[in-house]
């Protein structure tokens, strides 16, 4: 059954992305910041909210449940549903995968699930408003975690601590799935948790990609420093006519996006000196973009601004927001040199970047990954996120916390993960002899039926538990990633898996106090900080960029980033301390 919701009122939305407080964990055996390394990949140890012991304590009145965890009469709720509108699905709620679903959560628990669509790149947004209007959902989920503070604050979330404390002994593949990734936000002094944390099964986060085929042609190496890869964009550039042909005015020696943060990540993040303390980290790490790190901000947006008046860059990049598919559409067709995007991104079958691009061009079309961008030290880092992904909350309209509850667990079963993320035997995947899973792409002569496509990269949109392939063999975690891209060679996804996770540096989880000048801060600093880059790469000249980028810089301090900087830093030493590194 399918919950349709009208908005007819439109209500201030308020933090569209989430806050970044430090990534990672407590292993000594892993650098922290300040002491930046190369090949530093490893998995995030467990967090244990301090002062508590988050083992649920059970005690809770099951009358309505049978010993199978069975609801003894049907209990509804209403559940978001991240939707694309496909071309292919254009309701995701509607689709085979959400009937199975249902189907199965009402056999397994008999419970009935009403989905609430949500659009996908909009999210934060449509649920503010939903929250505003208390129509949200019973259980949501989003990237924003400041949005779910701030109605936190206003009285609008509901406290999960003492919920999965009461049923946490029905939750056994909740708890096994997340550990105490489930418990990542709980405040330690008031034992406050607005939002159980999703688990991210961490396989890398920015790449760069080259075009191999353009590179062989010029009889150019892969690019290895900064200056190399602006060499190799001015020789795509300069080389249009040889490259394109007729289409010689169609060149885009690098495709930046419109979120500039993110398809200049790689960029930017070359920036930040390799001695950067946990201190430093934390007081300037709000924007997960790193726009509060002066220096990586200001020199990050120069490089960009020089690149695009020298026509290295996309002229259009800033008039297609996220969605729009132009931008990828141009590497489809073979007009895009180099990009920087999510480290498959390419390989992706939904995306289909370097499939669709060798039906246009032919077989040699490739784009490989590159590692040019280096620190003040010479070394290639890339800065990783939490071992986490989306924040679930429930509002304080949910009256079934329970069933919201066992629906989480249920929905982070094994079985029931590889199902929805892998597809139907014979149809969607293939699972070898030795359990890797490979998945079957779509040929002319093996389609999937369109209500059984997947919009999603393994149905991400609707396994809200999880980001990414969690199994008990992490060797078979390895082979059946390298099998999940239809029509991409195994060893280059793990060529370029290993150029993320190789140079990938986390810095540890700071556990701290709420930061009130964040609050609703989140959207207002986001749209400044694009417009900011916006402006600066497309309309200053190279030679009045200083100039211009301190006046611009200050309006974005002075609408509130400079306060939440400088109360992070009043935190950090109410916290630990006048000292740059954690106990």
């Amino acid at each position: 059954m399918k919950k349709s919701i009208k908005l007819f009122l439109l209500v201030a939305a308020v933090a569209a992305v989430f806050v970044f407080v430090g990534c990672g964990n407590n292993n000594a055996n892993e650098p922290v910041a300040g002491t930046q390394q190369q090949g530093t990949q490893a998995t995030p140890a467990t967090p244990t909210p301090p002062q508590q012991d988050p083992a649920p304590t059970g005690g809770a009145s099951r009358d309505n449940l049978d010993a199978n965890r069975r609801f003894t009469e049907p209990v509804t709720i209403t559940v978001g549903l991240w939707d694309r509108t496909h071309e292919r699905i254009p309701d995701f709620s509607e689709s085979y995968w959400t009937e199975w679903v249902q189907t199965q959560i009402r056999e397994e628990h008999n419970i009935i699930v009403e989905w609430v669509t949500i659009p996908r790149w909009d999210e934060a947004e449509f649920q503010s408003t939903l929250l505003a209007g208390n129509m949200a959902p019973d259980i949501g989920y989003t990237f924003n975690n400041p949005m779910v503070s701030t109605f936190a604050g206003m009285g609008g979330i509901l406290n999960q601590y003492p919920l999965l404390q009461q049923y946490g002994d029905l939750l056994p593949n909740l708890y096994g799935l997340l550990g105490g990734t489930l418990y990542w936000n709980l405040d330690p002094d008031t034992l406050e948790l607005w939002s159980i944390t999703g688990r991210l099964a961490q396989d890398g986060r920015l790449n760069t990609f080259v075009r191999e085929d353009w590179l062989n042609t010029l009889n150019m190496s892969v690019p290895t420093t900064m200056q190399e890869f602006e060499d190799m964009l001015i020789a795509f550039r300069d080389n249009a006519d040889l490259l394109l042909g007729a289409d010689a005015n169609r060149m885009i020696p690098f495709m930046l996006g419109h979120d500039v943060g993110w398809s200049g990540g790689l960029i930017f993040e070359s920036f930040i000196p390799h001695n950067i303390t946990e201190r430093e980290w934390f007081v300037y790490g709000f924007d997960d973009r790193r726009f509060m790190l002066p220096d990586a901000a200001r020199e990050g947006t120069r490089v960009l601004n020089s690149w695009y008046h020298q026509g290295l860059i996309w002229d259009d990049f800033f008039l297609h927001p996220a969605g729009d598919p132009m931008g990828d559409d141009q590497k489809r067709l073979g007009f895009v040199g180099a990009f920087i995007h999510n480290w498959d991104l390419p390989f992706r079958a939904a995306d289909a970047i370097i499939t669709d691009m060798r039906d246009n061009i032919g077989p040699e079309a490739n784009f490989v990954v590159a590692t040019p961008f280096r620190n003040d030290a010479g070394q290639v880092v890339k800065p990783m996120p939490n071992p986490t992904d989306r924040f679930i909350f429930f509002p304080n309209t949910n009256t079934e916390p329970l069933a919201s509850l066992l629906y989480l667990d249920w929905i982070s079963r094994q079985e029931v993960r590889d199902f929805l993320q892998f597809g139907i035997e014979g149809t969607h995947r293939h699972t070898h002899a030795n359990g890797a899973i490979e998945v079957l792409g779509e040929t002319d002569d093996h389609s999937w039926p369109d209500h059984q496509f997947i919009p999603s990269l393994r149905n991400f949109d609707l396994t809200m538990t999880v980001n990414g392939i969690v199994m008990d063999d992490p060797n078979l975690v390895a082979a059946t990633l390298a099998l999940g891209y239809p029509g991409i060679a195994p060893e280059q996804v793990m060529a370029a898996r290993a150029a993320g996770m190789d140079h990938a540096w986390r810095a540890r989880q700071v556990v701290i106090r709420q930061i009130n000048a964040e609050e609703g801060m989140s959207v207002p600093l986001q749209e400044q900080r694009d417009m900011i880059l916006h402006q600066m790469i497309v309309q200053v000249d190279p030679a009045a960029f200083d100039a211009s980028w301190n006046a611009m810089y200050n309006v974005y301090l002075n609408m509130g980033a400079q306060l939440i900087i400088d109360e992070r830093r009043q935190a950090w030493v109410e916290r630990f301390g006048d000292v740059d590194t954690m106990p």
